[in-house]
């Protein structure tokens, strides 16, 4: 459920960074960082840092809307038996 609001959060604001998701969304930045991961690794979030290079940096992420369309298809054929 909080992917959704982090996925929701990120199309309705634009690009922001985990320590502001989790203030807006009010919760721990830690929850916010590891949800921001696996929505990455899901490739439904873009960060502007590559992953090896983040070290002391401030990382923005937006929605990758090309995968969240692919997801939402996927998911209505699914719901409507196709």
């Amino acid at each position: 459920m909080f992917s959704r609001a982090i996925l929701r959060h990120l199309s309705m604001n634009g690009p922001t960074g985990a320590a502001d998701l989790a203030r807006a969304l009010g919760t721990d930045p830690n929850t916010a960082r590891r949800t921001l991961q696996h929505l990455e690794e899901a490739e439904l979030v873009e960060a502007d840092v590559p992953a090896g290079q983040r070290r002391g940096r401030a990382v923005t992420f937006s929605v990758n809307p090309d995968r969240l369309e692919i997801l939402l298809n996927s998911l209505k054929d699914y719901l409507l038996g196709r």
